[in-house]
């Protein structure tokens, strides 16, 4: 499934009421999303180029590699793009779905579809170090 313009392309690989896994690629020097946070857990398993992204109330700024990977539990404030001019590709988990992938297809379509998707709160929800971050060597 790929998208317009200079959103990341993705493709839906796995898709169930308890997680759905998808295939992200996106050029260089472009963000993904804006900051946000869930009700679910969103994980990120980096396949090829830089990923940079903005975690927790304090905007800790973590850059992972090729082999790298960062989970991100509920109520952690969190974006992320492409770091550098180089383009990446990645796999996504949303654990449980919470209509990701049906929100994904709507977007392809044009429907406009509700999923678990909210603005960072005020005081910026939980810090950082409650995410899982590792990096490859």
């Amino acid at each position: 499934m790929a998208t317009d313009g200079d959103r990341p392309e993705i493709r839906i690989l796995v898709e169930s009421e308890r997680l759905s896994l998808t295939h992200g690629s996106l050029r260089g020097g472009e963000r993904v999303t804006g900051s946000h946070v869930h009700q679910h857990t969103e994980a990120f398993y980096v396949l090829e180029g830089e990923l940079a992204f903005t975690l927790g109330a304090e905007c800790e700024t973590v850059t992972l590699r090729a082999g790298g990977f960062a989970a991100v539990p509920p109520g952690i404030a969190h974006s992320y793009g492409t770091a550098g001019d180089q383009p990446a590709r990645w796999i996504v988990i949303h654990a449980p779905d919470s209509g990701f992938a049906g929100f994904m297809r709507g977007r392809v379509d044009g429907v406009q579809r509700e999923w678990d998707i909210a603005p960072v709160p005020p005081g910026g929800g939980l810090t950082a170090e409650h995410a899982i971050v590792s990096t490859s060597h």
